[in-house]
C-alpha cells in the first residue's frame, strides 16, 4: 500500500497535500489507478460500510492528482465519494485542499459542483440531516469562497432542506439571495410538506419573520413571492408553508393584492383559497373590495368542489346583505353566484341559496336569466319560491343514468408461449404483485422447460448476466417471496449444467437429508416456519413455488401444472384438468398444484367427471374423484363483529372474523376456511396474501381473512379498493363478509382505492346475489364502531348514484341509516347531512317509499342544519 492510501486509511487528511506535492507526473498517475481501484471497491455493501471514513481522504487525494475543473469534479461526484461520514467537515477539508489553485479555477470548479446538484425527491426521511443533500456542502463552501453567484434551481431546493433541517437563517450568509428564489423555484416546498414536521415549519416561519423585522429581508419582497407562489399553484402541501408565512406576516389593506387573490380562488388549493377569502373579506369589511371582484370571488367560491367554500360564499352574500342589496353590480355578482350554488346536491345549500335570491331579487336582467334558467332543473317545491320573482316559466326534467350492468370476471391473460416472452416476465416477477403474472410465469416455466429445455436456458444465458443468479448461488436460506422463488427456480433451469448449484440447492431445500438430520427430525418433527405468520392463501401459493424450485434442483420436467386456470374467475375446466392428468402418466401431481387445482374447480361438475378421473387412477386421479363426489369444498360459517383492543395506550378498533367449515376437512386445506378472533398474523400483510384466486368459488372465505386488513389499510397507502375487486366479480356467491370487505374498502384514505371500492360496489350491485343488507348492515357497524370514517363512505355512495346505481344505493342506505341517526337529543354524527343527501338523490330518482325509524324525529327538530334540512326533504320523498 502506497503512502498516500496509508495516511487516507488513517484520517491523517492534512498529511495527504504534502505528501501528493512530491509525487511527479508519472507517481500522480499510478497513484490515481491505485485510488480508483480503491474507489471501485465502495460498489461493495460491506466494505463501502466498514471504509467510509476513507471517503474524504480519498476526495482530497483524487482532487490533488487530477489538474482540470472538470476532472476533479467528475471525481468528486463519483457515486461511491458522494456521501463522507461528514459532510460538513468534508467540505472543509476538501475546499482547504484546494485553496492554493488560482481563484477562477476554484471559481469554475465552485460552478460545475453547483450545476452537478441533484436535489431529494420528494420528502424522503433519508436527506432531512445537518449535511444536507449530496453534494451540497462542498458546493456551499466552494461559493462562498470564490464569491460566486449560486445558481440553479438544484442548488435552490438543497438549499432549502439545509435551512429546514438546521432552522439558523440568521448565520446563513447567502439566506438574502435563496429566500427570494423559493417562491419561484419548483421543489422549493418539498422539506416542507410532512405534517409531521409542522413544527419546525413553524419554526423556519418564525426564523425568516425574525430576519425581516431585522432589516435584513424585505418584507415586501416575501408577501409578493406568497402570492406569485399561489398564482404558480400546486398541491396544498406543497403551499402549506407559504400559506403559513403570509398569515404570520399579517399582511395589512395596503398590502393585499385584491385582484391576484381572487385570481387564486377558481383552481388554487383549498388551503390558498382559505386564506383569499379571510383576505379578502377583511378587504370588503374595509370597503376597499372593488364590486366587481366581490361579483368574481363568491362566483369563484360557488363553483369549488369544496363544499366549505360553497357555504363560504353564501356566507359572504349573507354577511354583506345590505351592502350587497344596495350595489346593482354586487347583487349582480352574487346573484351569479347563486345560480350556480342552485345545482349543489345538497338540498340545504339549495335552500340557503334560494332564500338569498328571493331577497336579493332580480337586480338586472343578466341576473334574472341565469337564476330562471338554474330555477328550471329544481324540483318543483324548490322551484315555486323563484317562479314568480324570477319568471321560471318551464320546467327541464334531469337527465338520469339508471341501472347497473352485470360484471363478470375478466377474461384470463393470454398464456406465455415463447422463451423471449418469458424472460420479459422473469425481468419484473421479483417486484410484482399481480398474482395472475406468477401464474403465467409458473405455468411457462414448467411447460416451455419440459418441451424444449435447450431452448429455455440458450434464451436464459443470452439475455440475463452472468451474476443474475449470484444471490443464489451464495444465499443460505430459502427465500419467503414467491417472486424470489421462481426467479431461483429459473436459475436452476438457466444453469442446469452446473451440478454444484443444484445441489447447494437441494441442500436448502433439504431434498438429501444427513443421517443426523433425519434422527433430529424424527425426534422433533419440523414445525411449519409460516404458521402464525402470513396467511394459509400466501403459505399455499409459496408452497406451490417451492414445488417448482424443487423439481428443477432436481432436474426433473413436468408436461403442465394441474392448477393454472382456463376459465375466468381462475377457475379450471374438469376436463382440461383430466386432460393434464392423463398427460403427468405415472408422474405423482405435485401435492399444493393439485390442492389448488381441486379448489379451482366449479361449484357443479357432473358425476362422469369423478369416474373419468378414477379411471386414470394414480394419486392424482383417485383425489379428483373423492373430491367431486363429495361435493367439493363446504361453505364455511362466517361471523364477524368488532373488536376493541388496547396496545400500549393505543385504542384499536378493527373487525375480528369467526370462520368454521362446518365439517371436517384435511388440515391443508381446513386452514383456509377456519378463522378465530385469536389467531395471530404477520402486522404487514399485503393484498397478494389473501388472493381470491385461491379460493374462487368461495369469496366469502376469503373475504373473511381480508375483512381485518382491509380496515387496518383505511388509513394506509395499501390497494384496499384493488383487493375487493376481485371478490365483487368471483364465480362463487357473495354474502354479508364480503360486503362489509367492500365497505372496508370504501373507507379508504386515498380517493384512487375509494374509486376502486366503488367499481366493487357497482360489481356487487349488478349480481343477481347483491348483498345489500350486508352492505347497509357493515356501514352501519363499522362507522359506529368507529372503525371508517362516514364521509369516505358517502362519497363513493353518492359515485355509485352518479353511476347509475340509484335503487341499490337506496337499498343500502334503508338499512344503515336506522343505526347512523342520532338517539333524541343527541347531536348528530359528523358526515350525516351529506349521507342523507346521497339519500334523497337515490331515494327520489329510484322513487322509493316508505318510513326510516328515527327519520321523522330527526327531521322534527329545530333550526336548518344540513342534517335537519336533508332529513325534512327525505320524509317528505319518502310520503310523496
Amino acid at each position: 500500500m502506497s503512502t498516500v492510501l496509508q495516511l487516507i486509511a488513517q484520517s491523517r487528511h492534512t498529511h495527504i497535500p504534502a505528501a501528493i506535492e512530491w509525487l511527479d507526473a508519472a507517481g500522480r498517475k499510478e497513484l490515481q489507478a491505485e485510488l480508483t481501484a480503491r474507489v471501485r471497491r465502495f460498489g461493495e455493501w460491506r466494505f463501502a460500510t466498514d471504509h467510509r471514513h476513507e471517503i474524504t481522504g480519498l476526495r482530497v487525494a483524487g482532487a490533488l492528482c487530477h489538474g482540470g475543473a472538470s476532472q476533479v469534479a467528475t471525481w468528486l461526484n463519483r457515486r461511491e465519494l458522494r456521501e463522507p461520514a461528514d459532510a460538513w467537515a468534508d467540505a472543509k477539508t476538501v475546499a482547504g485542499a484546494l485553496r492554493g489553485r488560482p481563484l477562477e479555477w476554484r471559481a469554475d470548479l465552485a460552478r460545475r459542483l453547483t450545476a452537478a446538484l441533484r436535489p431529494p425527491r420528494g420528502s424522503s426521511w433519508s436527506w432531512r440531516r445537518e449535511g444536507g443533500p449530496p453534494g451540497f456542502a462542498l458546493a456551499r463552501t466552494m461559493l462562498l469562497e470564490t464569491g460566486v453567484e449560486p445558481e440553479g434551481d438544484a442548488f435552490t431546493v438543497c438549499w432549502a432542506w439545509h435551512a429546514f433541517v438546521t432552522g439558523d437563517l440568521r448565520n446563513d450568509p447567502i439566506a438574502e439571495t435563496m429566500v427570494p428564489r423559493l417562491f419561484d423555484t419548483e421543489g422549493a416546498s418539498a422539506p416542507f410538506r410532512s405534517t409531521w414536521e409542522s413544527a419546525a415549519v413553524t419554526a423556519f416561519v418564525d426564523g425568516l419573520h425574525a430576519e425581516v423585522k431585522r432589516g435584513r429581508l424585505d418584507r415586501a419582497t416575501v408577501l409578493d413571492g406568497t402570492i406569485g407562489r399561489f398564482l404558480i399553484g400546486g398541491e396544498a402541501r406543497d403551499l402549506g408553508m407559504f400559506v403559513e408565512l403570509r398569515r404570520r406576516f399579517e399582511p395589512g389593506p395596503d398590502e393585499t393584492p385584491a385582484r391576484d387573490l381572487v385570481r387564486c380562488l377558481p383552481a388554487g388549493a383549498a388551503n390558498v383559497a382559505d386564506l383569499a377569502v379571510g383576505e379578502l373579506r377583511a378587504l370588503d369589511v374595509a370597503g376597499r373590495l372593488d364590486a366587481g371582484l366581490f361579483g368574481e370571488a363568491v362566483g369563484a367560491l360557488a363553483l369549488r368542489a369544496e363544499k366549505k367554500h360553497v357555504g363560504a360564499a353564501l356566507k359572504w352574500i349573507s354577511d354583506t346583505f345590505k351592502v350587497t342589496a344596495a350595489d346593482p353590480v354586487r347583487a349582480e355578482g352574487a346573484l351569479l353566484a347563486l345560480a350556480d350554488v342552485l345545482s349543489a346536491e345538497s338540498s340545504a345549500t339549495r335552500a340557503r341559496a334560494i332564500r338569498l335570491a328571493v331577497k336579493l331579487g332580480p337586480s338586472t336582467e343578466t341576473a334574472r336569466a341565469a337564476v330562471a334558467d338554474a330555477a328550471v332543473r329544481l324540483p318543483a317545491d324548490e322551484r315555486a319560491p323563484l317562479a314568480e320573482r324570477f319568471g321560471v316559466t318551464e320546467t327541464a326534467e334531469e337527465e338520469v343514468f339508471t341501472g347497473v350492468p352485470l360484471v363478470g370476471a375478466p377474461p384470463l391473460q393470454p398464456p406465455i408461449r415463447t422463451v423471449p416472452e418469458l424472460v420479459i416476465e422473469l425481468h419484473d416477477v421479483q417486484h410484482t404483485d399481480d398474482m395472475d403474472t406468477f401464474e403465467r410465469v409458473m405455468a411457462a416455466l414448467v411447460e416451455l422447460s419440459h418441451h424444449d429445455r435447450a431452448a429455455v436456458v440458450a434464451g436464459f444465458k443470452a439475455d440475463f448476466q452472468p451474476t443474475a443468479w449470484e444471490y443464489f448461488r451464495t444465499s443460505g436460506y430459502v427465500p419467503d417471496d414467491p417472486g424470489w422463488l421462481l426467479f431461483w427456480a429459473a436459475a436452476l433451469i438457466g444453469e442446469h449444467a452446473d451440478e454444484g448449484f443444484r445441489a447447494k440447492a437441494r441442500k436448502l431445500l433439504g431434498l438429501n437429508p444427513s443421517f443426523l438430520d433425519r434422527l433430529k427430525h424424527l425426534a422433533l418433527p419440523p414445525r411449519d416456519p409460516d404458521r402464525g405468520r402470513t396467511t394459509p392463501h400466501a403459505r399455499l401459493f409459496r408452497q406451490r413455488a417451492l414445488e417448482l424450485v424443487r423439481m428443477a434442483a432436481e432436474g426433473e420436467t413436468r408436461p403442465c401444472l394441474l392448477a393454472t386456470p382456463t376459465l375466468p374467475g381462475h377457475l379450471v375446466d374438469p376436463e382440461t384438468l383430466l386432460t393434464r392428468l392423463e398427460a403427468l402418466g405415472d408422474r405423482e401431481p405435485l401435492p399444493a398444484d393439485l390442492t389448488q387445482a381441486l379448489l379451482r374447480l366449479p361449484r357443479d361438475v357432473d358425476a362422469s367427471v369423478a369416474d373419468r378421473a378414477e379411471k386414470i387412477g394414480g394419486h392424482g386421479g383417485r383425489m379428483v374423484a373423492e373430491w367431486i363426489r363429495e361435493g367439493g369444498l363446504p361453505d364455511p360459517v362466517v361471523e364477524w363483529t368488532v373488536k376493541v383492543t388496547e396496545r400500549h395506550g393505543w385504542i384499536q378498533r378493527q373487525p375480528v372474523v369467526t370462520m368454521d367449515p362446518g365439517r371436517r376437512l384435511p388440515d391443508h386445506i381446513s386452514t383456509l376456511v377456519t378463522l378465530s378472533p385469536d389467531d395471530e398474523f404477520d402486522y404487514w400483510v399485503r393484498s397478494r396474501d389473501i388472493w381470491a384466486g385461491t379460493l374462487p368459488n368461495h369469496p366469502e372465505a376469503t373475504a373473511a381473512y381480508l375483512l381485518r386488513w382491509i380496515c387496518v389499510w383505511a388509513d394506509q397507502s395499501d390497494p384496499a379498493g384493488e383487493a375487493v375487486i376481485p371478490l365483487a366479480v368471483a364465480p362463487g356467491p357473495v354474502g354479508p363478509v364480503v360486503a362489509a370487505a367492500v365497505v372496508g374498502a370504501m373507507g379508504h384514505q386515498r380517493a384512487v382505492q375509494r374509486s376502486a371500492a366503488g367499481e366493487a360496489f357497482l360489481a356487487l350491485a349488478g349480481r343477481p346475489d347483491f348483498p345489500a343488507e350486508g352492505v347497509g348492515d357493515a356501514i352501519r357497524r363499522l362507522v359506529t364502531g368507529d372503525v371508517l370514517k362516514l364521509s369516505r363512505i358517502t362519497e363513493v355512495l353518492g359515485q355509485s348514484a352518479d353511476a347509475g346505481a340509484h335503487a341499490a344505493v337506496w337499498e343500502v342506505l334503508s338499512v344503515a341509516l336506522p343505526g347512523l341517526l342520532p338517539d333524541e337529543g343527541a347531536k348528530p354524527r359528523s358526515g350525516l347531512g351529506e349521507l342523507l343527501g346521497v339519500a334523497v338523490k337515490a331515494a327520489r330518482v329510484c322513487g322509493a317509499k316508505g318510513k326510516v325509524p328515527g327519520l321523522a324525529e330527526l327531521a322534527a327538530r329545530k333550526g336548518s342544519s344540513r342534517v335537519t334540512m336533508e332529513a325534512r326533504t327525505l320524509v317528505k320523498q319518502l310520503a310523496e
